[in-house]
């Protein structure tokens, strides 16, 4: 089923191109040269990776619950304008809900939310057939994660997750290494980031007033009602509160994760635990997690463990790490039968072989995966250039990718594993669990 927004797009380039043919009949216009009309939703520090990217093609909509952001500038090291005067014509609304009533505006929406509307805002836009970028992570719950995936690949409908690491040459040189057979058998995962959102619980006591410009009400969206504090949760410090966040797998399995999810495609992890958490009592978060996932054998390739530390969890070094070399604080390392294989940094774009006689040994390699522009694919798939799961990051591929990780925010309640079922989406073995797939009562008219 094509969705009919890439029809009506084809169509609009049909027209255009048609017109300037007949004016100038040496000229005609082909799908990819005419500009793709977009919305960006939410207007904070991420929107300014969207202007930069979109320079291009054209925002016909700016949409923010805070409306002092229409005038103010996103990122002054980046930026000198604010997104008025960058898109003057551009229609505003503070409530993305009644962007949707003018679907003759935009092809495509680019979600800069926090994550709690991210399910709300992007449902909408499939089911109106829009093309949708969303920064990461995908959604804030498990069955919210499933529910895009599914919908994307029902309505064909263009998609990208924000994981712009996605592009980096870390996993285009695993991949190589892996399927050359260089690292033999991958038998586990480390995944590490220093980053933790521990906020102690009395900091959301009492309240302050509002204020002027920032719509509170529409801010909380599905999430429950509370009092605003000055500084405590908008612009950015939300990710720290169960409610509207995910932590520090929120912030960061996305793009860590994303490294040995593209290498070895293991799908939904068969169980996860939660190993260590620290300090954590009278806060929103532990001070650090240690967990570990399952991935059961795959088209050949055995089982392996994946474990994820953050915060004050540090993982263990690597053996095939030399005396003198430092882990660095964020980052993964694939242990394998032949050899390991460190993928250094937060976007995992520096792929290491290890140890250095190891490396050596191997000599250079020619990477068999082809590079790619993590924003113009999308637009790609958007201008029906592409496919519409053309996308690296589709939301068929980051929809289970992220749910898959949010397991481990589920695990850190229970002792001791948590399995699951990707036929049945449930967890089997601790039926209260399955609580926690989904948001509780969220509030009335977000959820479509």
């Amino acid at each position: 089923m094509c969705s009919s927004n890439r029809r009506s797009f084809l169509r609009r380039g049909a027209l255009i191109s048609s017109a300037v043919t007949l004016g100038f009949p040496h000229i005609a216009l082909s799908k990819d040269q005419i500009k793709l009309r977009v919305a960006v939703i939410g207007l904070g520090q991420r929107s300014e990776y969207a202007f930069r990217s979109l320079h291009r093609e054209q925002i016909t909509a700016l949409c923010d619950v805070d409306t002092r952001t229409f005038d103010q500038v996103v990122d002054k090291r980046r930026m000198q304008h604010t997104p008025v005067e960058l898109w003057p014509l551009a229609k505003r609304f503070e409530d993305y809900r009644e962007l949707f009533e003018y679907p003759q505006l935009f092809d495509a929406v680019w979600i800069a939310t926090p994550d709690h509307h991210h399910f709300p805002a992007a449902i909408r836009a499939i089911k109106a057939g829009k093309a949708v970028y969303c920064e990461k992570p995908l959604a804030w719950s498990v069955i919210e994660c499933q529910q895009l995936a599914d919908a994307a690949r029902n309505y064909e409908v263009a998609t990208q997750m924000g994981n712009q690491g996605m592009a980096n040459m870390g996993w285009r040189m695993g991949r190589t290494y892996y399927e050359k057979g260089l690292l033999g058998d991958i038998l586990e995962v480390h995944t590490y980031t220093g980053t933790r959102f521990d906020r102690p619980l009395e900091r959301y006591l009492g309240s302050d007033p509002v204020p002027s410009g920032l719509n509170w009400d529409l801010w909380l969206g599905p999430a429950p009602a509370r009092p605003y504090l000055e500084s405590v949760y908008h612009p950015f410090e939300w990710r720290g509160v169960r409610d509207f966040g995910n932590g520090a797998l929120g912030d960061w399995s996305c793009h860590l994760m994303n490294g040995f999810y593209k290498i070895l495609e293991p799908d939904y992890p068969s169980s996860v635990e939660c190993l260590e958490k620290r300090e954590y009592a009278d806060r929103t978060y532990a001070a650090g997690y240690t967990l570990r996932y399952e991935y059961p054998s795959k088209k050949g390739r055995p089982s392996f463990s994946s474990y994820w530390y953050n915060g004050a969890c540090a993982p263990p070094r690597p053996k095939a790490l030399e005396v003198g070399r430092n882990l660095g604080g964020i980052g993964s390392y694939l242990v394998g039968t032949k050899g390991t294989l460190w993928l250094k940094g937060g976007y995992v774009e520096s792929p290491i072989l290890l140890p250095e006689t190891f490396r050596r040994k191997i000599g250079r390699i020619e990477c068999a995966v082809p590079r790619s522009n993590h924003v113009e694919e999308f637009i790609q798939a958007a201008k029906g250039v592409t496919a519409y799961d053309a996308t690296l990051s589709h939301f068929g591929y980051s929809g289970p990718m992220t749910a898959g990780a949010l397991f481990g925010n589920i695990a850190t309640y229970f002792d001791g594993k948590l399995e699951y079922d990707p036929v049945t989406r449930r967890f089997t073995n601790i039926e209260v669990a399955n609580k926690w797939l989904q948001r509780k009562n969220p509030r009335a008219g977000w959820y479509v």
